[in-house]
This record gives structure tokens, C-alpha cells and sequence, in this order.
């Protein structure tokens, strides 16, 4: 059985963050330990629930209200998330995801410098949220 591609693109963008950090190329670098997760979250979606990618976007254009492929899909894990494990994984994965991808709104839209810290700090996350998903949803 060959390897999703959206799921070979999510560990691409976990090995590339950690090069892109070794190379002092911070913002890059969290744009894809960002990447990385929610890639391997929409996998997870399809493979674990059976949710082909088609019909997730399907289901977020036809939303209502409207919300856009990034909320549904943290949200579908979330919610999964929600109904199968303690409280307390569920709220560090909802604070995580959301740090994380503040982090990665700041690095790829603002017009500020983004440190060795906070790239850092955003690998180590995407890292622990990887993890966390791999071992609960068992991909």
C-alpha cells in the first residue's frame, strides 16, 4: 500500500522545518512545522473517519456559516478529539493547534522578524502535536 501523498507532504514539511531551523531560515521554518500538522490532521480525517479529501472540501464549501478549510479541519479533530480522550488532551491540543498556527500567521503575514525562539518553540510543538495525533488516532 503506497503513502498518501498529503501525508508524505506532512512529513516533508516536519523534516524541512528542522533543516530550515538548523539554517537559521526561522520563518520558513514555521510555516512548515505548521503545515505539517494540519496535513497530517486532514490524513487523519480521510484515513481514520473516511472522509476522502473531496468531500472535506465539499463539506467546507457548503458550510454555514462559512468556514474555511484551516477551522474545519482543527475543528473535525478537535471535536474527534473531544468525544475520545481525557479533557485534558483535548484542551492542549485545541491551545497547541491554535498557538502553533498563530505562530504561523505571524511568520508568514506580518511584517516582523521571527527569532531562533519562537521557530524553535513551533517545531517543538508541531513535534508534540504529531505525536499526540499518531499515537490517538493510530496513523
Amino acid at each position: 500500500m503506497t503513502m498518501s501523498k498529503l501525508r508524505e507532504k506532512s512529513n516533508f514539511n516536519i523534516d524541512a522545518a528542522k533543516v530550515l531551523l538548523e539554517n537559521d531560515l526561522y520563518a520558513p521554518s514555521v510555516h512548515c512545522s505548521y503545515y505539517s500538522c494540519f496535513q497530517l490532521c486532514k490524513y487523519i480525517i480521510s484515513h481514520s473517519f473516511n472522509i476522502d479529501y473531496k468531500t472535506q472540501e465539499q463539506t467546507i464549501v457548503n458550510s454555514k456559516p462559512h468556514q474555511g478549510t484551516h477551522q474545519y479541519v482543527i475543528n473535525f479533530i478537535s471535536n474527534k478529539l473531544n468525544s475520545s480522550t481525557q479533557e485534558y488532551y483535548w484542551k492542549k491540543f485545541k491551545r497547541d493547534i491554535k498557538d502553533l498556527r498563530n505562530y504561523r500567521i505571524e511568520s508568514d503575514y506580518l511584517d516582523i522578524e521571527v527569532h531562533y525562539d519562537k521557530s524553535n518553540k513551533a517545531y517543538r510543538l508541531s513535534q508534540e502535536i504529531r505525536d499526540s495525533l499518531k499515537k490517538t488516532f493510530k496513523v
